[in-house]
C-alpha cells in the first residue's frame, strides 16, 4: 500500500521543484521546447497557405504538453543514475505514484510558457469557441501530462546509462507527436493507419478535438479510449518502472 500513497503536499512541492524552479533557472530550455512546435506551425501555414492553421495551432498545444512529458525520460534517468535523487526519495518513503504525479504536474508548469503562446493563438484565431471545447482541452492536457510521464518513467528508470536517454526521448517524442494526426486533419489518413497511430497517447485527444472544432458529431468512445489509454500508460510506468533497486 505504501507504493500507492499520495501526498498532495509532496506532489505540489516536487512539481514546483521539477517544473517552476527549472523554468526560473533555465529559461533557455523552455524556449528550445517551444521552437519545434512554432517552426512546424510556420511551415504548415506557409505550405497550406493558411488553410490548415487551425489544425497546426491545436496540434501545437497538444504536442507541447506531450513532448515535454516524454522529455521527463531523460530527467528520470539523470536523477536516478547521476545525482541519485531517486534513491533519496525511496529512503524518504516517497511512493512512485507521488513521483509520477509530481513529474506530470511539473511538466505542465514547465510547458506553461509554450502553452501560453499557443493558447493565445487558439483565442486569436478562434479555433476553440465553446466552453465544452475548452473543458475537453484542459482535461486532455492533464491526462497527457500524467500518461506521458508514465511512459517517460517506464523508459527512463530502466536505462543503464544516461546518454541513451536523450536519443530515446527524442525518438519517442517525434514518433508519438509528429507522425500522428496532431498537426494535420485525421481524415487525411486511411483508417488502418489511423487505428495504428492510436498507440500515441495524444492521437485520440487530437481526433476528438478536431471533430469538435469542425462541428462534426464527436465520438465519445474515442474520448473513453483516450482516458483509458493514458491511465494505462501511467499504470505501466508504476508497475514496470524501476523504483527500488
Amino acid at each position: 500500500m505504501a507504493r500507492l500513497k499520495l501526498s498532495p503536499r509532496f506532489v505540489l512541492t516536487f512539481a514546483w521543484f521539477y517544473g517552476w524552479s527549472s523554468v526560473k533557472r533555465g529559461p533557455g530550455w523552455v524556449l528550445s521546447y517551444m521552437a519545434w512546435p512554432l517552426a512546424l506551425l510556420f511551415m504548415i501555414y506557409m505550405l497550406s497557405r493558411g488553410r490548415l492553421i487551425d489544425y497546426a495551432i491545436l496540434g501545437g498545444v497538444i504536442s507541447t504538453v506531450t513532448s515535454n512529458a516524454l522529455s521527463a525520460l531523460g530527467d528520470t534517468a539523470f536523477m536516478k543514475l547521476e545525482i541519485k535523487l531517486q534513491d533519496l526519495l525511496v529512503a524518504a518513503d516517497v511512493s512512485p505514484i507521488e513521483y509520477l504525479v509530481g513529474i506530470g504536474l511539473g511538466n505542465l508548469l514547465y510547458s506553461f510558457p509554450g502553452l501560453a503562446v499557443f493558447l493565445a493563438l487558439l483565442i486569436v484565431f478562434r479555433v476553440l469557441t465553446t466552453p465544452l471545447e475548452w473543458a475537453v482541452l484542459v482535461v486532455a492536457l492533464l491526462f497527457l501530462a500524467v500518461g506521458g510521464a508514465g511512459l517517460a518513467f517506464l523508459g527512463g528508470s530502466r536505462l543503464r546509462h544516461v546518454r541513451n536517454s536523450w536519443g530515446l526521448a527524442s525518438f519517442l517524442s517525434i514518433f508519438l507527436t509528429m507522425i500522428p494526426p496532431i498537426y494535420y486533419p485525421y481524415t487525411a489518413l486511411p483508417r488502418p493507419a489511423l487505428y495504428a497511430l492510436m498507440l500515441s497517447p495524444a492521437t485520440p485527444a487530437a481526433v476528438f478535438l478536431q471533430q469538435l472544432m469542425a462541428g462534426d458529431p464527436p465520438s465519445f468512445a474515442l474520448l473513453g479510449i483516450f482516458i483509458v489509454e493514458n491511465i494505462a500508460y501511467a499504470m505501466l510506468g508504476l508497475w514496470l518502472g524501476r523504483w527500488e533497486d
